[in-house]
């Protein structure tokens, strides 16, 4: 399959906290890195995964290989680190399986959430003959994790990863599924219970997801050239047949360290993800390009499918990469509620060496894309490149792992990820906040909508329509709609709030934001409507602590329009493309 090598990219400008300009945004902030396993002192930590199920992105679990209890020997438990105030502060501990399932090797943690009811699920395989996989949950509101059960009791389990929706064709039910080397097993009661596995085929780094519509995906390498793809409608009753999505361009076996600088290994698999509102799958994956001067150079490249996996786009690279180029490896990619792509990865690109170098120096990076992946801006998230021989292991081969993490919640992202830049492997994250707020709902209070929240993501000539054919003498307004959000942070350093519209001249379209302390409107801004869409924005930077709830971050705000006494007009029609608050920290 010929792949696509030219990329349009964004002019990188991050200084500090800043990330270049994306198509309908405001620049992204970066916050500065903080370590999430606190009590893991130098013992070796990798193979991260993380997810968040809260609204407000308050709430994030991270898990982890943990070496913390090595002694002569290694022994590796599932660390887990838990935050509940947005990422600034973490606890951390060990979840292990029933006591009679446990072993010396307890890793490949997973994670998964629920968004309907809010319930997360962590887990890991304890490989053992005693062993398999075991799932802990926690339910809404609780700190702690129910206690471990065994999803799958099975000697030859490996690498698994884990998803929970709706169920096919129902959003009122959850289904949890966790796809690995054997198959996939899912459950119908919340994770305490699974079927036993319907095989996927051949391969590894099963990775699920669960679209809106209760399908089920799996993407997975099939230990050759293969980039597969499975999909069922029935729950995961059944799949249908393996699909190959890509051909990869080069081909080495798992332990295989060659591709790159350090000696560790760097299985090529897969990350998927699935847009809530689209339905859009797309599928990352890291492969080599070309070779430069003697050396293999690794790009992540995607392929997308807009019509349930029944076509895929030709596989194009997403990164930038430096002049002679660095090696881009183990992706994860996440899509949130406004159909962003968040994407972070391993990246060599800051620093000139040759495939064969012990001392692998590499960073960690972060981009996002808002136009489905066309065009992505970066972020660098490490202040300056580690070493990969800092693994923490006594091996004749280092060790970091096979892949990173990220989780989102809200207007938040938290790339999830593995550093040596204190001299041993520590799991960091960064606090990504996007200060553009959409509505997470509306309501027409007058008049007929036509159109859904997703509308009024972007300034695309994609509108809310709202009509109403009542005469203009009628007193009062004519068409009203009320839009709610949730701001990222509670006291901003700027706070602007814009709409972006268009309705029959002869109206008066009226602005107003919600004042949490004397619960009224407050008339923001009055304008003439005109034929053409106008922008209005008003920067409430000085009486933002009027317009945030306390606790629940909640903006609101009421758009309404009345006859300014022009001529009879038979009928309204308004036309709403862009709704956002701007919110900076």
């Amino acid at each position: 399959m010929d792949m696509e090598k030219t990329m349009k990219f964004k002019a990188l400008a991050f200084c500090g906290l800043l990330l270049a300009s994306a198509v309908y945004a405001t620049d992204p902030v970066v916050g500065p890195q903080i370590r999430t396993d606190t009590n893991g002192g130098t013992a070796a930590a990798n193979e991260t995964s993380a997810a968040s199920v809260d609204p407000l992105g308050n709430e994030i679990v991270g898990t982890y290989n943990d070496w913390r209890a090595s002694g002569s020997q290694e022994i590796i438990r599932m660390g887990v680190s838990v935050s509940n105030d947005g990422g600034l502060s973490w606890t951390d501990f060990l979840v292990r399986p029933p006591a009679q399932n446990q072993s010396g090797v307890e890793g490949d943690p997973m994670t998964a959430y629920d968004q309907r009811t809010g319930t997360l699920w962590v887990g890991a395989i304890s490989f053992a003959g005693n062993g398999g996989i075991f799932v802990a949950r926690k339910n809404p509101g609780q700190n702690t994790f129910q206690p471990s059960v065994m999803a799958r009791a099975s000697g030859g389990a490996d690498k698994c990863w884990m998803a929970a929706g709706a169920g096919p064709g129902d959003p009122n039910v959850t289904r949890a599924y966790i796809a690995y080397n054997e198959g996939c097993i899912r459950s119908t009661d919340m994770g305490q219970t699974w079927s036993s596995p319907v095989t996927l085929g051949t391969g590894i780094g099963f990775n699920p997801r669960v679209a809106s519509n209760g399908n089920v995906y799996v993407t997975y390498w099939d230990l050759s050239s293969g980039v597969m793809f499975r999909k069922s409608t029935n729950g995961g009753v059944s799949f249908a047949a393996a699909q190959r999505v890509a051909t990869r361009m080069d081909t080495w076996s798992i332990n295989d360290g060659s591709r790159g600088p350090g000696n560790f290994r760097k299985p090529p698999m897969n990350a998927i993800a699935v847009d809530p509102n689209t339905g859009a799958i797309y599928i990352v994956y890291f492969d080599t390009t070309n070779i430069v001067n003697g050396n293999r150079n690794l790009d992540l490249y995607m392929v997308k499918s807009t019509d349930e996996g029944a076509h895929w786009t030709t596989p194009r690279f997403i990164n930038a990469d430096a002049n002679p180029p660095g090696d881009q490896f183990f992706p994860w990619l996440e899509i949130d509620y406004k159909s962003r792509l968040h994407l972070t990865w391993y990246d060599s690109r800051n620093t000139v060496q040759n495939d064969t170098a012990t001392n692998g120096m590499y960073d960690n990076y972060y981009s996002y894309s808002d136009d489905g992946g066309q065009t992505w801006s970066e972020a660098r998230l490490t202040p300056s490149p580690w070493n990969s021989n800092n693994d923490g292991l006594n091996r004749s081969q280092q060790f970091l792992g096979d892949y990173n993490a990220l989780a989102f919640g809200g207007n938040r992202a938290y790339p999830y990820y593995l550093s040596t830049q204190n001299g041993d492997p520590d799991i960091f994250t960064n606090v990504i906040i996007d200060p553009d707020v959409v509505p997470v709902s509306f309501q027409v209070v007058l008049g007929n909508g036509t159109g859904d929240r997703t509308t009024l993501f972007k300034s695309d000539n994609n509108r809310l329509i709202v009509e109403n054919p009542r005469a203009w003498s009628v007193p009062g307004d004519t068409a009203s709609v009320i839009f709610d959000a949730t701001a990222p942070v509670s006291t901003p350093s700027s706070f602007t709030y814009t709409i972006e519209s268009g309705a029959n001249p002869g109206y008066t379209h009226t602005v107003e934001l919600w004042n949490w302390n004397s619960n009224a409107w407050d008339v923001i801004a009055t304008d003439s409507t005109q034929t053409t869409d106008e922008v209005i924005t008003r920067d409430k930077t000085a009486t933002s602590a009027n317009y945030i709830q306390a606790g629940t971050r909640a903006v609101r705000s009421r758009s309404s329009w009345s006859p300014n006494g022009a001529p009879a007009i038979p009928k309204l029609t308004v036309r709403i493309d862009h709704v956002v608050w701007t919110v900076m920290p």
